[in-house]
């Protein structure tokens, strides 16, 4: 997006602390060993996103479209008992693996921007040391350290996955740099975020109690415990040739022991499966007994053991598990001083059973976009001399997007509770929003599923919207159930005046029958 606005003529760097060259998302020696690369889907904000960006095209080629789910409940293990729901989108999700998007990202820059005055430097991470500069230098510096074996920065065969990938960075081989603009996208990770959570922080706690009542709140990352944990181990699954190829397979296991999610990284039947589970359980251990997971998978999901050959059930049992993030975000404001902003992962983090965390940031992006252009068009009407829209926009992105930022993290977790809360926040939502929306569909939205689908409502949008249903929904089930309290003490009333006997006689009776016929 920058390199489409300004490369000409600003110089660009992005850093990425792992080394690896991403290799072309056309390389099929990379891409056929599919268990290693997660998989995510893109949906119509990450496709919007990378259409504006131009590389829609090369997107579509790389990825494969999601028709619909295929279903097994528990103990349902037969093939003929998967049931299948056609997506209904007005725009049908894609997916491929996330380090095949970084790779079509990557050589659509190289091949593109040849001539663009940037840095692609694969390797180095970045810290920043002053987000503020001074009167004479109005900008932020920061630190660029060298992460890994820089010499051995090479498009490689051997490609390591970004879960798989863990570098440690060295501070001496470093040096320090001003920029006119931060753009911090580092993920789950953070480093940007917890640096500017220290320093305003410490100007929080330098200002005096009187002071306090007028500054703005200081920068925080709201950070969440996770309660209800899952790790993974990744499988590769070979359809049979009469099962659809566009769909994503899922199946659960008797006791909510794991939850098996599949989906395709071709078209030719090669799919991902997830075993999603819990920490502690036996089969996320290392080097685990491959007889064991084969028991397991005859007995839970017989109709996936049969697609799973004995030499990928023994490479999958020996892996070490991969984690999940926590709910994290951060507020009340997504910058710090006039030129660092965070998007992504760095600013909302969310778990990705629901394809909202890559597809947000991609959003992000096109946000940021829109709002240097109506900065840009702010600071002409001013009539400013110098020609700097980074400050105005950096403000008006952080007031557009923190709200959604916000509400996304707060909408996913409660999709993610552990046990009752899970029954509260997440299925009786979606039972009462079934009900009132056919009921009542004019005044009641469809449950958070079809909002999510919604292209012209933000996430803050969906939760003040849902918020709202659910209020309206308490009232009149209050009513309901005082109109039917009322309609029982009449009854109660007019039988006592018929037998003659009395009112609290009457209710017993009534009581004892209503249990009895319980």
């Amino acid at each position: 997006m920058l390199l489409r606005k300004y490369g000409p003529n600003h110089r660009i760097a992005v850093c990425e602390r792992r080394p690896n060259i991403p290799p072309s998302p056309f390389d099929k020696t990379v891409w056929c060993d599919v268990a290693r690369f997660y998989l995510m889907g893109i949906d119509f904000r990450g496709q919007n996103a990378l259409r504006e960006c131009g590389v829609f095209e090369d997107f579509e080629k790389a990825s494969v479209a999601i028709h619909g789910r295929r279903d097994w409940q528990p103990s349902m293990t037969r093939p003929e008992d998967g049931k299948v729901t056609p997506a209904k989108k007005a725009v049908v999700s894609r997916v491929l693996a996330r380090d095949k998007l970084v790779g079509l990202l990557y050589h659509h820059i190289v091949e593109k921007y040849a001539n663009a005055s940037i840095d692609l430097l694969y390797g180095y991470e970045i810290e920043p040391l002053d987000f503020y500069g001074d009167e004479k230098n109005d900008s932020v510096t920061v630190r660029i350290s060298a992460c890994g074996d820089i010499l051995s920065i090479t498009p490689d065969p051997a490609y390591v996955p970004s879960q798989e990938s863990d570098v440690l960075c060295d501070a001496d081989e470093s040096w320090s740099v001003s920029t006119s603009l931060l753009v911090g996208a580092d993920g789950s990770a953070r480093t940007i975020a917890n640096t500017m959570e220290t320093v305003d922080s410490a100007r929080w706690e330098g200002l005096s109690p009187f002071q306090k009542t007028f500054a703005p709140r200081p920068f925080r990352v709201k950070r969440y415990k996770d309660d209800n944990p899952r790790v993974f181990k990744s499988v590769q699954i070979k359809l049979p040739e009469d099962w659809p190829s566009n769909l994503n397979y899922s199946a659960r296991s008797t006791n909510s022991r794991m939850t098996l999610e599949a989906l395709p990284s071709d078209e030719e039947g090669s799919y991902c499966a997830l075993m999603l589970m819990r920490p502690d359980d036996e089969l996320a251990k290392p080097n685990e007994d491959p007889s064991e997971m084969r028991a397991f998978f005859d007995a839970e999901f017989p109709q996936f053991s049969a697609l799973i050959d004995d030499e990928e059930m023994a490479r999958t049992a020996s892996k070490e598990i991969s984690t999940l993030p926590a709910f994290r975000y951060v507020g009340p404001r997504l910058n710090i001083g006039k030129r660092t902003l965070l998007l992504g992962d760095a600013a909302h983090t969310v778990k990705p059973y629901f394809g909202l965390g890559a597809n947000t940031a991609l959003d992000d992006v096109m946000v940021f976009s829109r709002t240097l252009d109506d900065a840009t068009m702010l600071t002409e009407s001013e009539g400013k001399h110098i020609f700097d829209p980074v400050p105005s926009a950096v403000k008006l992105y952080s007031k557009r997007r923190v709200g959604d930022s916000t509400a996304l993290v707060q909408i996913s977790r409660n999709m993610d509770r552990p046990g009752k809360l899970f029954f509260v926040t997440f299925l009786l939502p979606l039972i009462l929003d079934g009900i009132f929306h056919k009921v009542a569909p004019k005044i009641f939205d469809p449950n958070i599923f079809s909002m999510f689908q919604k292209q012209n409502m933000g996430f803050k949008q969906i939760q003040q919207k849902k918020r709202l249903d659910r209020t309206l929904q308490v009232i009149f089930l209050g009513m309901l159930m005082g109109g039917a309290g009322l309609l029982a003490r009449l009854l109660v009333v007019a039988i006592a005046l018929v037998t003659g006997r009395r009112q609290g006689s009457v209710t017993v009776s009534a009581v004892a029958v209503a249990a009895a016929l319980w």
